[in-house]
C-alpha cells in the first residue's frame, strides 16, 4: 500500500528534521496540548505536525498555505487556535505572548531543540539567548568568561559565554542601552543609554558604583582601552576627552569636518582617534572620517565618509563602513587599502581582539567575516532578523551576534 502524506507530516517540509530534533518536539508539544487542553486527542495531530514543520524551515503562515493548497486564513486560525498556544505551553510564556510566527522559532531554539548546525567553513552555533527587545550593544570580557547584552528594553543581561547562563540583570537604564563595555580586569562594565546617561557597574553584585556623564542622546561614546579615558563626541563636531574615574576634562578635540559625530574610536596605543559622523550644513550627508594625533591633538588627516570607524588591535588600520561598502585605511600614510561591497546593508560591525579578522553585521540576518587583506572569509547564517550587534572573544574564536528581534546567537568558529 502506498503511504499518503498524511502518514509522511513532515513532507514538504523535510529540513525540519534535519535542523531541529523533531521527535522529541512531537513528543514534547504532545505533553504542552494536553497541559493546555486536556480533553483534546492525543499526540499531535499530521495537520499540526506538518504545520510545525513549516515553521521550523522559516515559512510563514502564508507560505505554508501556498505549499500545502491551503487558504492562508485557515493556516492562521488554526496554528493560533493549536501550536502557538503549545509552544507558549511548553517554553512557559505567557498564554497569546505569541505575536509573531518566528517568535516560535525563536522560543523553541532558545529552548535548546534545535541541534548545532555547522556552516560549510566550520562554525558552530553554540547557544540562542534573548531579550524582550532588540539588541543595541554587545561585549565579551577580557578574560572570556562574561557576555553582555543591552538592549532596547532598557536592560543589560550578563551570560555565562560557556554556558549561556544568564547570570545577572541589570536594570538601571530608563532607555535603551546603546553600549556596554567591560573593564580590563572584567570586574567592572560601563553601560551608556539613549538617555545619556553613562555608569559603571560591579559585575559582582550588580550595584551601581558611579555615574560618569551626562551626554546628549545623539552624542556618542567610547572608552579607552586602557579605561582611562572617557571619549565624546558631540552635536557640535567637537570630542571632550576626560578621564574615566575623576570625570576632570582632560582636552577638546577640535578640527572635525563636519557637526554631529555619531562614530568614535580610540586606538589601542593611545596615540590617535578618529569619529565620523553628519555634515548638517551639506545636508546631513556623511562627513569626513577625522584623525588626531594624541596627546597634542592636531588633526593629522582625513579619510572616506564613513558611520562606522575601528581601529586595529595593532593601531594600523582603520576600518569603516557605510551603507553596502567597507573600507581599510593605512593610518600611518591614509592610503586606502581595501574596498568591499556587501550588496546588502550594513547593520553592525567588529573587529577581533587578535586582529586576524572583522565581522560585519547585515541586514539579511547574514554576518560576514573578512581579513584584513579584503577577503571574505565565511558568511554565518542563523539569525532571523537584521544584526544590529557583534562581539568577538579575546582569541577570535568565539562570535556572538544579537539581532533587532531580541535574539542573541553565540557562535564557535575556527578561522
Amino acid at each position: 500500500m502506498t503511504p499518503s502524506n498524511l502518514d509522511r507530516p513532515e513532507e514538504p517540509f523535510t529540513r525540519a528534521s534535519r535542523d531541529w530534533d523533531i521527535e522529541k518536539l512531537y513528543s514534547d508539544l504532545a505533553n504542552a496540548k494536553q497541559e493546555f487542553a486536556p480533553h483534546t486527542r492525543r499526540g499531535l495531530t499530521p495537520v499540526e505536525k506538518r504545520h510545525l514543520c513549516g515553521l521550523l524551515c522559516g515559512c510563514s503562515p502564508a507560505e505554508i498555505a501556498a505549499l500545502l493548497n491551503k487558504q492562508i486564513k485557515g493556516v492562521e486560525v488554526d496554528l493560533s487556535k493549536t501550536l502557538y498556544r503549545y509552544i507558549e505551553t511548553l517554553t512557559n510564556r505567557p498564554r497569546n505572548a505569541l505575536k509573531n510566527w518566528r517568535d516560535a522559532i525563536d522560543w523553541l531554539d532558545i529552548a535548546g531543540y534545535k541541534k548545532q548546525l555547522k556552516t560549510s567553513s566550520g562554525a558552530t552555533l553554540k547557544a540562542t539567548l534573548q531579550h524582550s527587545d532588540s539588541i543595541l550593544s554587545a561585549a565579551i570580557s577580557p578574560d572570556g568568561q562574561l557576555l553582555a547584552t543591552g538592549s532596547h528594553d532598557s536592560t543589560v543581561k550578563v551570560w555565562s559565554l560557556h554556558s549561556g547562563e544568564l547570570l545577572r540583570t541589570i536594570c538601571g537604564h530608563s532607555t535603551a542601552v546603546l553600549l556596554v563595555a567591560f573593564s580590563p580586569a572584567s570586574k567592572t562594565l560601563l553601560t551608556r543609554s539613549r538617555a545619556g546617561t553613562v555608569k559603571l557597574w560591579n559585575l559582582q553584585n550588580g550595584e551601581l558604583l558611579k555615574r560618569l556623564a551626562e551626554v546628549h542622546r545623539h552624542e556618542s561614546v567610547a572608552v579607552s582601552p586602557d579605561w582611562q579615558i572617557l571619549a565624546i563626541g558631540t552635536t557640535r563636531g567637537t570630542v571632550k576627552l576626560q578621564h574615566l574615574n575623576s570625570g576632570q576634562l582632560l582636552q577638546v578635540l577640535e578640527g572635525y569636518q563636519g557637526d554631529d559625530i555619531s562614530a568614535i574610536a580610540l586606538s589601542p596605543n593611545g596615540k590617535m582617534l578618529v569619529a565620523s559622523g553628519l555634515n548638517a550644513a551639506s545636508g546631513f550627508c556623511r562627513a569626513t572620517v577625522t584623525l588626531w594625533e594624541l596627546p597634542g591633538g592636531e588633526v593629522r588627516r582625513t579619510f572616506g565618509s564613513e558611520n562606522y570607524v575601528a581601529i586595529t588591535p595593532n593601531s594600523e588600520i582603520l576600518v569603516s563602513y557605510g551603507y553596502k561598502n567597507i573600507a581599510l585605511w593605512n593610518l600611518q600614510t591614509g592610503e586606502l587599502l581595501h574596498s568591499m561591497e556587501t550588496g546588502i546593508r550594513i547593520t553592525s560591525a567588529a573587529i577581533s581582539p587578535d586582529g586576524k579578522y572583522f565581522a560585519v553585521g547585515c541586514f539579511d540576518g547574514t554576518v560576514r567575516l573578512w581579513n584584513l587583506g579584503g577577503e571574505l572569509l565565511q558568511s554565518l547564517e542563523g539569525n532571523s532578523g537584521p544584526v544590529s550587534a557583534l562581539a568577538i572573544g579575546h582569541l577570535g574564536e568565539t562570535l556572538v551576534s544579537g539581532s533587532e528581534n531580541g535574539t542573541v546567537k553565540l557562535w564557535q568558529l575556527r578561522i
